[in-house]
């Protein structure tokens, strides 16, 4: 979870790099899909670009160092996550965004909620 990190890992050189990504190794962490087998997906729902993720995932059975970001519609367990992972994990918050809506390009509309533990 440390940016500084990955920015070292970035700018190994090639004889250093295998024992850099072995002592700090990076994850791909996704939570949205925008386009799948060629055909973009930005007009549809966030919902339906999450299950088709949700899917992607399943199907080629990805697992570390990809990672499918945690989702969830419950306010309840959004604040758990922001209460207990922003201690260990160093998250520094959530996103929150409409399941109803379609990707906006070059717009912001996801809400950020900051850490509480803070």
């Amino acid at each position: 979870m440390s940016f500084e990190a990955l920015q070292r890992r970035a700018a190994a050189r090639a004889r250093g790099a295998p024992a850099l990504a072995a002592r700090t190794p990076a994850y791909f962490i996704v939570f949205d899909l925008l386009q799948a087998d060629g055909i973009k997906l930005l007009n549809l729902p966030y919902r339906e670009r999450r299950r088709r993720l949700e899917v992607l995932f399943a199907a080629r059975g990805l697992s570390a160092p990809w990672t499918l970001c945690p989702t969830t519609t419950y306010l309840a367990k959004a604040r758990e996550w922001l209460e207990s992972w922003t201690d260990i994990s160093g998250v520094e918050g959530i996103l929150i965004k409409n399941t109803n809506q379609r990707y906006l390009i070059n717009h912001r509309s996801w809400f950020a909620a900051p850490s509480l533990a803070r």
